[in-house]
């Protein structure tokens, strides 16, 4: 699951697509400024970041330590004394809770098995205080389908890439990327499609809301599912 390893350095311009304040309106709309939050699977940190300039107190926790090495410079950058864990979001414990939880970008869709799904989802509980929240998104059934065959080729000033995804069974997509830059970089992974009820587990959490697409409803094409949970307690 330690993924991008070499894709790290390449990272942030090739999703130079994403629009962060999407994601950030989105947590700032169940989340207040007072509140400390723990973001897995935090990658290069550009959320994190966004989020502790809006006032948040964040730590980011991610598996790559190249990932977190960006992250890192970002803080820095940012004058963000908060910490970065080199951790597994399936097998985390790091002493401490958290107003809220967030784990975006379909990171939940990384994980290959429903076990380690449910094994994220009870350090997620371990994590939060009480009446915690868990904000995360995973892709739709909907996406995956789409998603199929796609081939993406773009040139950057001192680099280029080759993505390629096809749907390798029902429920897993591959992805295959080249980059031909100063140094020629070959990666592969999957991503795994999961039903929310699956994992969720109604003992521990309370659904307060699933929505599509930033929207205030879910429809069956939209693109990617965002979810939010309190914990119970």
């Amino acid at each position: 699951m330690n993924e991008y390893k070499n894709f790290s350095y390449y990272f942030d311009q090739i999703m130079e697509y994403i629009d962060y304040k999407e994601w950030l309106d989105f947590t700032k709309k169940y989340v207040s400024k007072d509140k400390t939050i723990l973001d897995l699977a935090c990658g290069s940190g550009t959320l994190a970041c966004l989020l502790a300039v809006e006032g948040y107190n964040v730590d980011g926790l991610d598996l790559s330590e190249n990932m977190l090495s960006l992250a890192n410079d970002k803080f820095k950058a940012y004058h963000i004394n908060n910490n970065l864990y080199l951790e597994d979001m399936t097998n985390f414990n790091l002493g401490k809770a958290y107003d809220a939880i967030t784990c975006y970008f379909d990171s939940v869709n990384h994980l290959p098995t429903l076990q380690l799904v449910k094994n994220m989802m009870n350090c997620v509980y371990n994590h939060l205080k009480k009446d915690g929240l868990f904000i995360f998104d995973v892709f739709s059934k909907s996406k995956y389908e789409e998603m199929d065959n796609t081939d993406i080729e773009e040139e950057f000033d001192d680099f280029s890439y080759h993505w390629k995804i096809h749907l390798e069974k029902p429920n897993i997509l591959s992805h295959d990327i080249t980059i031909n830059g100063e140094n020629h970089i070959h990666e592969q992974y999957n991503e795994y499609y999961y039903e929310i009820n699956d994992f969720i587990d109604n003992d521990k959490f309370e659904k307060i809301a699933i929505v599509g697409d930033f929207n205030d409803d879910l429809q069956y094409e939209d693109e990617r599912i965002l979810v939010v949970l309190r914990k119970k307690n």
